[in-house]
């Protein structure tokens, strides 16, 4: 009764934070919520409620252990939790508390508001125990509560906070299982070379804890599987092979392995021969693995094996040009994204499953079925849109306390892929949900236009045509100058610009002609009649041409660079927003820097 009277107010009132952001009211009202739950919690089990003469005698952890033997029978499990709740509850046990709390979090697995208050319920009074298992284990439960939301966000930060408990309390498991979940949200949204590293250390722990027993063992060879899939998503294809052939031994030595892991080995086997080039060789391991896959597992992870068999079986059928069985296994996959509003299904998207769509789209196209072209279109905006989501919500937190400012800057951003792709996109929806109505001027003006763009990019490849400012007549200038400043003056701030220029340090933020000048030991004022005289421009636009000039060299001969979000190509060449670099961009070039970015990446 009071859990649902809790559950109807957070309905009420949560949308409101939706509406206005998360702001510190909610925090407060989080507080609030927590110590009403407890009350109702505690009340609700202190009324009427009698424990049998066979259980008075048990220990807490006694109890708890009867109550995951019944974690298939729901009304046992909830009898049993509520025994274990009232025994701590009268004994005033923290710890019994905690256990019990947690015990009650699960009674329905789907009912996550109900979760959430009960594990802080957990959480709240083991915070100060000096226990190895709580408060980590609640800390973990609910961490993963909120990935089932699909709250990345409020997983991240709870997983941070598993791990700084599990080091406090000095358990080495469920610091290694923390850290193994953030390395497999990164997978998620593509930071390949960061999960790499953590799973290299979640490895090494395994390793040496394999022959404790069977579950560690099976923890162990998903260590193995997940370091070698890095490796293969790395395009380090020696290194994904070496830890697949070490898997594939390891996995035959153990019936269970075998049956569940050793299949997805094959899997990988395949995938990474396919990588390689030996597509007959891909397609036979490829299907061998997933007939050895198992029918009877349950749960959405085991998901994740089949989505990667069906997406190779795929592209290696369109590589052999048999389209028809690759589209067979592309619209696989398209059944398993059907429902996109699912939390399971967000928790699904990840990035690599990004060309499943492309492909769809291409076949489609090449087709001249506009139905089902616009379909996928529109399938593929959806799926960005939550991929970008969940993304964001990452970015913002684990990504920036263990990551390096120069990872950061560095991530794979999908908003600006769309933002790159998006007139191409918007036409090509037109184009098919408006075909009968669009004129053949509409038409031609749009290929103009492409054309205008593709001439524009080739003459920025050649340096030759880079426009230069005609020189002005030295006498002509120097007398003008003469007029205000000295030789002297005028040749010491002209090297000081060449050094400015030399050096780069155009590429700093916030530059100003006052700044500068004092910087070259003079004023503002004759450092302008310089610039404006022997540059031939304001002092704002020399700062941006140069700035323009160096990002057209550097994407050119930096293909890491060209990986950077527009945000953070801005960021680095001094400009503070992305939308001034474009800007700017579009007026010293004629086109857009995603529109450059993306044809250096068709012609490089």
């Amino acid at each position: 009764m009071g859990f649902v009277f809790l559950t109807n107010i957070r309905e009420l009132i949560y949308p409101i934070f939706d509406i206005f952001g998360f702001t510190i009211i909610q925090y407060v009202m989080r507080a609030i919520f927590l110590i009403i739950g407890v009350f109702f919690a505690l009340s609700s089990h202190a009324q009427g409620f009698k424990i049998p003469d066979s259980l008075k005698g048990k220990s807490f952890q006694e109890l708890y252990d009867i109550i995951y033997s019944y974690t298939d029978d729901v009304e046992s499990y909830k009898f049993y939790s509520n025994v274990l709740l009232y025994k701590a509850k009268i004994a005033n046990d923290s710890l019994g508390l905690a256990m019990a709390y947690r015990c009650k979090a699960f009674e329905d697995f789907k009912d996550f508001p109900r979760q959430i208050v009960y594990l802080d319920s957990s959480i709240a009074v083991s915070k100060n125990l000096e226990d190895k298992y709580y408060p980590v284990m609640s800390y973990c439960s609910l961490a993963g509560s909120y990935l089932r939301m699909g709250d990345y966000q409020k997983a991240l930060e709870t997983f941070t906070l598993t791990l700084e408990s599990a080091k406090k309390n000095k358990n080495k498991g469920y610091h290694y299982y923390a850290i193994e979940n953030i390395a497999g949200l990164k997978t998620i949204v593509g930071e390949y070379g960061e999960a790499l590293e953590m799973y290299k250390e979640i490895r090494d722990y395994r390793l040496a804890d394999r022959f404790r027993n069977n579950i560690a063992y099976k923890n162990h060879l998903q260590a193995t599987l997940s370091l070698s899939s890095m490796f293969m998503c790395s395009k380090q294809l020696d290194s994904a092979s070496y830890y697949n052939k070490i898997g594939l031994h390891d996995a035959l030595k153990d019936s269970i392995a075998m049956e569940e892991i050793y299949s997805q080995f094959v899997i990988n086997s395949g995938r990474i021969l396919y990588e390689r080039g030996f597509y007959d060789q891909a397609l036979d391991s490829l299907k061998r693995g997933l007939s050895l896959y198992p029918k009877n597992l349950r749960g959405i992870v085991i998901a994740f094996p089949l989505i990667g068999s069906y997406l190779y079986l795929a592209k290696t059928y369109n590589t052999l040009g048999q389209k028809e069985k690759s589209i067979f296994y592309l619209n696989k996959i398209d059944d398993f994204f059907k429902d996109f509003s699912d939390s399971s299904i967000s928790y699904s998207v990840r990035s690599s499953y990004r060309e499943v769509y492309e492909m769809l789209i291409t076949y489609y196209k090449n087709k001249n079925n506009r139905n089902k072209q616009l379909e996928y279109i529109e399938k593929l905006l959806k799926f960005d849109s939550i991929l970008n989501s969940n993304r964001l919500k990452i970015s913002k937190t684990v990504f920036t306390n263990y990551d390096t400012p120069s990872l950061i800057r560095a991530k794979e951003e999908i908003i600006a892929t769309l933002e790159a792709e998006k007139s191409t996109n918007t036409t090509q929806i037109t184009v098919i949900s408006l075909f009968l109505v669009l004129s053949l001027g509409g038409a031609g003006y749009y290929y103009r236009n492409q054309r205008v763009y593709k001439k524009r990019f080739l003459q920025l490849l050649d340096t030759k045509n880079t426009p230069v400012v005609t020189p002005v007549k030295k006498e002509t200038t120097k007398d003008k100058v003469a007029v205000t400043i000295s030789d002297e003056t005028r040749d010491h701030l002209l090297t000081q610009l060449q050094r400015f220029e030399d050096r780069h340090d155009y590429l700093k933020s916030r530059i100003n002609s006052k700044d500068l000048a004092k910087s070259f030991g003079s004023n503002s004022s004759y450092l302008s009649i310089v610039v404006n005289t022997y540059k031939q421009k304001s002092f704002s636009q020399y700062i941006n041409d140069l700035r323009i000039e160096y990002v057209v060299v550097r994407l050119q001969t930096d293909t890491k660079f060209r990986k950077y979000t527009i945000k953070a190509i801005a960021q680095e060449i001094g400009f503070n927003t992305a939308e001034a670099f474009a800007k700017t961009f579009y007026k010293n070039t004629g086109i857009y820097p995603s529109y450059f970015i993306k044809q250096l990446e068709s012609e490089y």
